[in-house]
């Protein structure tokens, strides 16, 4: 579709796991929760896209099963069905040691590269560009800020007037909100003054979008565990 000079473009809304990423990074490319804990929600949003609107992957009895193999054209979504298919039983077993892999597992081998996958997309599409900074004992610290320095603030003001009732929900947003209730973000909402039960309404979020995608809901509960598992391992 063309425009004429000067005419703003249309909003693009990126996959779930692009907002997931921005929203749990700051201004300055550096994350707000522990590399292991962000790779899982990447992995878990990674799946959850998968799932809704594209139906590549349907949750059924808490097992990932593909609908098709067909690529998406997406090259983090794509690499995704790889590793998936990788897990695929053979068409002739049906025994219990063949089973599709349970929507747990599916995060865990995704969250195995999720994080770099994200980033290499995001890299790649100049959604993000590398900096370098050296720290007062000398060592150099690479991070990635985004190239459009108020898609931080857009993404999180569409999830907060969703959260707040301003703006009609959608599925994405709301899993959002369950992803940024999982890694333990809420603050990073800047809502803390609103007078409003955050925790509340961000579990509320998760309920909704199961109303339309159980898979998705299911995928966002296996997410929250995995995560507060990778929080224990990590700070004990």
């Amino acid at each position: 579709m063309t425009r004429a000079l000067g005419e703003p473009a249309a909003t693009i809304r990126h996959p779930l796991r692009v907002e997931l990423y921005f929203l749990t990074h700051n201004e300055a490319g550096e994350p707000l929760a522990h590399h292991r804990a962000l790779s899982m929600a990447l992995a878990g949003a990674i799946l959850a896209d998968l799932a809704a609107p594209t139906a590549h992957v349907q949750i059924v009895y808490g097992s990932v099963l593909v609908r098709t193999w067909q690529l998406t054209g997406d090259p983090v979504a794509d690499w995704a069905l790889r590793v998936l298919q990788a897990h695929r039983p053979p068409p002739a077993a049906h025994d219990a040691e063949h089973q599709y892999l349970k929507v747990r597992d599916a995060i865990r081998e995704l969250a195995v590269a999720a994080y770099e996958r994200t980033l290499a997309g995001l890299v790649a599409g100049d959604l993000v560009r590398e900096a370098v900074r050296r720290r007062i004992v000398g060592t150099k610290v690479r991070t990635f800020p985004p190239t459009d320095d108020r898609v931080i603030a857009r993404v999180r003001g569409r999830l907060s007037s969703v959260l707040t009732g301003f703006t009609k929900p959608d599925w994405q947003t709301d899993a959002l909100g369950g992803m940024v209730r999982a890694l333990d973000l809420v603050s990073e909402l800047y809502l803390d003054g609103s007078g409003l039960d955050i925790p509340a309404l961000l579990t509320e979020m998760v309920q909704r979008v199961g109303e339309g995608y159980s898979g998705v809901r299911e995928i966002i509960e296996a997410t929250d565990e995995l995560v507060a598992e990778a929080a224990v391992a990590v700070y004990g």
